[in-house]
């Protein structure tokens, strides 16, 4: 297995050791676990902004979206045991135009 080599300073070494010893691992199995922590957390933020980037491209094709208000309280109701009906897609125009 290849291998990686992390220079930290006395500051940073005596904080890993002083968290590995508290958690009873290793301070090397402590960064690896912060690695693996860090490599996750990375994954999880590119694959939300996909996600993000996806919804706004479907915006942009179909015009067609939620109110947020609407669906925030259709949300709230449903974990209260609620029967609100969930709120209708609409046109990203009607949502926008001034209301009277």
């Amino acid at each position: 297995m290849p291998t990686f080599s992390v220079k930290l300073d006395e500051q940073s070494r005596a904080k890993v050791q002083a968290a590995a010893s508290q958690r009873g691992v290793t301070p090397h199995a402590f960064m690896v676990q912060a690695i693996e922590l860090a490599v996750t957390r990375s994954e999880e933020e590119d694959a939300l902004v996909q996600r993000a980037l996806q919804a706004r491209q479907n915006l942009l094709q179909t015009g067609v979206v939620l109110d947020g208000s609407a669906m925030a309280e259709y949300l709230k109701d449903k974990v209260r045991g609620g029967t609100r009906k969930r709120p209708a897609a609409q046109g990203l125009e009607k949502l926008l135009a001034p209301r009277s």
